[in-house]
């Protein structure tokens, strides 16, 4: 029998441990909660973090489409307790830009000195950090990168889009070289100008070249300003008893050839005209040297050429691969130089780059250079090229009328024509065709009386010929007006407008619904930022007239996150 303090001593034991265990498994239970709530804690810090990184990204593209591509940094939530935010942002930054046959754009030809509508990559990075933690331990951090394509966006810089102070800089010098190399300058002469960029660490130079009555000038802008030369041609090698090169009625256009030794930038453009010599004076196309103004090329064309050659680059190095040339016979040549050229004497080999005559318009002069854009088939181009009806008294009703061309060129023979517009008798086309997102827009001048004229504008598929905003093709934008005078209708700058724009123009109902049918147009990757590009160009009594509005499409080529 056991004794009664030995079994009290084991009932306390027994308590004792039982006491013991449920307290290790409180213990354990407290542990364990206290875990949960701390991965869960962490787990919110970092869905807090990713949310904040994935909008810091979103942040850096609405930024950069506003023109404010710098790093930025903010903080979140501050005035919350121990939900602070620090939230930085990387710069959105162009990588790399490539054709995109989405833009089909001809803003990079005669009109480089614009740049040009290309599909842009960008990357940026957005990193979000919690506050310092008590522990000393690193505080918590996620990061996202991304790259971003916009197009159609513009391939360089903002301020090469406007070249308005630009351009009267360089007519200011080019009148200034004019009246000291010849005596006179004729007012509104046209211009061109460009950058060069040589690609050896120097900084990009600035050149405008413009013609005054029969001669050429070469000015350069930037870094170094001052002339460069000027070039006159009183030759008569066809033997017609009249000079050669007639007075400018087009800026010339600057491009790259491939010359012996390498390729180089250079002058092109076309003899010009003289109104007492209509049709002995400028049938020739020139090729001279941007640096020194050496003549390295003259061919002789069936008539005279008014307007600025277009060129087309199949491969995308930024060296021009074909030439085409209009004239006022209505005959349109194409020029193959996309294999380099041997020199004799300092001139390009007679035979080589041989102007051949591919299109003809039935006698309609060509007094607008036309668009070439890249086809999706491999190596072809579309044109799109205006021309005025006939006025000589053998025309017929049909002959008198102006017309509108869009051919093919698949470079070998003949260019193929895809679809083409008859005009009303005595509409004249009035402006270089602009041709975007497969959009095709012109302006064309119908004189209506004693008063002057109206100016229309034309919105196309370029595919198709068939209206792109509805109801009639031509639509008037300005009444009582007086026919206009060179450079009308072309493109000098462009307005990027956004979701944070306050002086953005409102659009009219035609452009909204162009808009919407563009982005229909689009793929089904697009997502649309709110962004549009609208291109404007000089109109009537130097007033600012609007050419064309654009989507913008953004696609999202990867994303990636990390953190800790």
């Amino acid at each position: 029998m056991k004794r009664p303090g030995t079994a009290q001593g084991s009932s306390t034991l027994l308590v004792t441990l039982i006491l013991l265990l449920l307290s290790g498994s409180c213990l354990a239970l407290l542990m364990a909660t206290q875990t949960q709530l701390l991965v869960a804690f962490q787990h919110k810090v970092q869905v807090r973090l990713l949310a904040a990184a994935d909008g810091g990204v979103e942040l850096g593209v609405a930024r950069g489409i506003a023109g404010a591509g710098e790093p930025t940094t903010r903080t979140l939530g501050a005035s919350l307790s121990g939900a602070e935010v620090r939230l930085e942002v990387s710069g959105f930054v162009p990588m790399a830009h490539g054709a995109c046959h989405l833009c089909m754009t001809n803003l990079e030809g005669t009109l480089g000195s614009l740049g040009g509508l290309r599909r842009v990559s960008h990357v940026l990075s957005a990193s979000a950090r919690a506050p310092r933690r008590s522990d000393g331990l690193p505080p918590p951090r996620r990061s996202v990168s991304a790259v971003v394509d916009l197009m159609p966006w513009p391939a360089g810089s903002r301020d090469r889009w406007d070249l308005v102070a630009t351009m009267a800089e360089a007519r200011r010098r080019i009148r200034q070289a004019a009246l000291s190399e010849a005596g006179d300058y004729e007012e509104g002469a046209p211009v061109a100008v460009t950058r060069l960029e040589d690609g050896g660490g120097d900084p990009p130079r600035a050149v405008a070249v413009g013609g005054s009555g029969g001669a050429l000038h070469a000015v350069e802008l930037a870094p170094r300003p001052g002339p460069l030369w000027s070039f006159a041609d009183a030759t008569d090698e066809d033997g017609n008893g009249a000079p050669d090169l007639g007075r400018a009625l087009a800026a010339p256009a600057i491009v790259r050839l491939r010359l012996a030794g390498g390729d180089r930038p250079v002058v092109l453009f076309g003899g010009g005209y003289d109104p007492d010599l209509p049709n002995e004076v400028g049938n020739w196309l020139y090729i001279v040297e941007v640096d020194s103004g050496a003549l390295l090329y003259k061919r002789r064309l069936d008539s005279p050429v008014t307007v600025s050659p277009a060129v087309a680059d199949l491969d995308g190095d930024g060296v021009a691969d074909r030439i085409y040339a209009g004239t006022v016979a209505g005959s349109l040549y194409r020029v193959d130089v996309s294999a380099p050229a041997r020199l004799a004497g300092g001139r390009v080999a007679a035979g080589v780059w041989a102007p051949r005559r591919v299109f003809e318009t039935g006698g309609r002069p060509i007094r607008q250079p036309p668009a070439v854009v890249a086809a999706p088939e491999a190596g072809a181009q579309v044109l799109a090229l205006g021309a005025d009806g006939r006025v000589d008294e053998q025309a017929s009703a049909e002959e008198a009328a102006g017309r509108f061309f869009v051919l093919v060129d698949r470079g070998s023979g003949r260019i193929d024509p895809a679809w083409s517009l008859a005009l009303e008798q005595g509409e004249e086309i009035a402006s270089p065709p602009l041709a975007a997102v497969g959009l095709l827009t012109f302006l064309t001048f119908r004189p209506t009386g004693l008063d002057g004229g109206e100016i229309r504008r034309y919105s196309l598929w370029l595919r198709s010929g068939e209206t792109a905003a509805g109801g009639a093709r031509g639509v008037a934008v300005t009444r009582g007006v007086s026919r206009p005078s060179v450079g009308f209708g072309s493109a000098t700058r462009l307005e990027v407008d956004h979701p944070g724009s306050t002086f953005a123009s409102l659009l009219s109902p035609d452009e909204e619904g162009l808009l919407e049918t563009l982005r229909a147009r689009m793929p089904g990757s697009c997502r649309f930022p709110g962004a549009r590009l609208r291109l404007v160009g000089a109109g009537p009594d130097a007033e600012a007239l609007h050419l064309a509005v654009l989507p913008v499409c953004r696609i999202d080529v990867d994303w990636f996150e990390h953190g800790r």
